[in-house]
């Protein structure tokens, strides 16, 4: 069996274990103030080592993801409700995310996501699902649905959250060697998609289900063309499939058993206030996006897009498009490299899950740091490689 290290032996050890303390925070503990400590201590020992990884902030990678981040916590102050602390909570967590992306880039460029890191997050990821699932059927909830542990206390969330940590279990089973690895990694599978399926979530479903095919697709697939012209059929396949099953009077029902959840009257709701003024640079991080529909009341607009150009207007979202457009390129670019394959296939399912799900991009740790940040931040390390080899 190949061995594992439970004790890190220099500083990006040290860095990759807060980042497994960081996800398995968020994947047991209820109170995000708690979960969020580790990041804290990330977060303060990735300043200190500061002149250690300045190159990266000199990336143009970097330093769109830091325009984009600090915007939006500049934003607060043309929120429609907001103190200078404010302004200082919402900093702090550019700081936890840019330190997080950071510490990624790192643990990626001393080769640690294959040797480590991708076999601790299964293991760890798989044990918090197990737990998850012996909690629901031991106290079965009445919905019936499938919740997570932790910050993940929403069938939506949870089922996307396991999906990322079964993607990681994929690559394991493909790429690892030793037997103990590859069945602990097809069990974590088996254990994921049984949450995921009880979840009932069909966004999570279909999203997950993408991402995986988008990783199979990766690893199966040496040439970059023939892998990208592959991605475009599935999505068109997927997309054309779902019309048609939305379409059909015998298969809405099943495709949507609750309907679309008052998605469209939220979504025109956030629309008509970002057109009244706010298009530009949007409503602020501070103002509260909430929603009083005919019989419900709604806490956010259920679409990361959307909540990204309610906040910070076009400005805001055309900064967050072209963070994903760079990853995406510079995944690409590094195609042969396998963190840039599980990237593509964790970034394949989180994208399309967003546009029905998700509200703050910026954030103390929680499903945003597995399904975007994660992946940007692998990519940041591939850019990083690259403008070390270029010097």
């Amino acid at each position: 069996m190949a061995s594992l290290r439970l004790w890190p032996r220099d500083q990006i050890e040290f860095a990759g274990a807060l980042i497994v303390g960081c996800f398995a925070a968020v994947l047991l503990l209820t109170s995000q103030s708690g979960a969020s400590v580790l990041t804290y201590v990330l977060t303060l020992f990735v300043l200190f080592r500061a002149a250690q990884w300045s190159d990266i902030a000199k990336t143009d990678l970097f330093i769109m993801i830091a325009a984009l981040l600090f915007y939006l916590s500049v934003s607060v102050f043309w929120s429609s409700e907001w103190e200078l602390r404010d302004f200082g909570s919402h900093f702090v967590r550019f700081l936890l995310v840019s330190a997080f992306i950071v510490a990624v880039a790192e643990v990626r460029l001393r080769g640690q996501i294959q040797r480590w890191l991708r076999r601790t997050l299964t293991i760890v990821g798989g044990g918090a699902i197990c737990a998850a699932l012996i909690n629901h059927l031991v106290w079965p909830p009445a919905d019936g649905r499938l919740n997570g542990l932790g910050q993940l206390d929403t069938h939506v969330i949870a089922a996307l959250v396991y999906g990322i940590v079964a993607v990681l279990a994929l690559q394991a089973v493909l790429r690892e060697q030793g037997a103990f690895w590859r069945v602990s990694g097809i069990v974590t599978i088996l254990v994921a998609a049984y949450a995921i399926w009880g979840s009932d979530s069909r966004n999570a479903w279909v999203s997950v289900v993408f991402g995986l095919a988008i990783l199979l697709l990766a690893e199966k697939l040496a040439d970059r063309q023939r892998f990208v012209a592959s991605v475009l059929s599935v999505a068109l396949l997927g997309g054309v499939m779902l019309v048609a099953l939305f379409v059909m009077d015998g298969t809405r029902e099943l495709l949507l058993p609750r309907g679309t959840s008052f998605r469209p009257e939220i979504w025109d709701q956030a629309m008509a206030r970002i057109l009244d003024g706010h298009l530009l640079f949007g409503l602020g991080i501070n103002t509260p996006n909430d929603f009083d529909l005919e019989v419900t009341h709604v806490l956010h607009p259920h679409n990361l897009y959307l909540s990204v150009l309610y906040q910070g207007g076009l400005v805001g979202l055309l900064l967050f498009l072209g963070v994903l457009w760079k990853t995406i390129i510079e995944l690409l670019r590094h195609y042969d490299d396998p963190d840039a394959k599980l990237a593509l296939g964790i970034l394949a399912a989180g994208l399309p899950a967003y546009l029905l799900d998700g509200h703050e991009l910026l954030d103390k740790i929680g499903s945003t740091w597995f399904l975007i940040w994660l992946p940007v931040a692998i990519a940041v390390g591939l850019r990083w490689s690259r403008s070390l080899r270029e010097t």
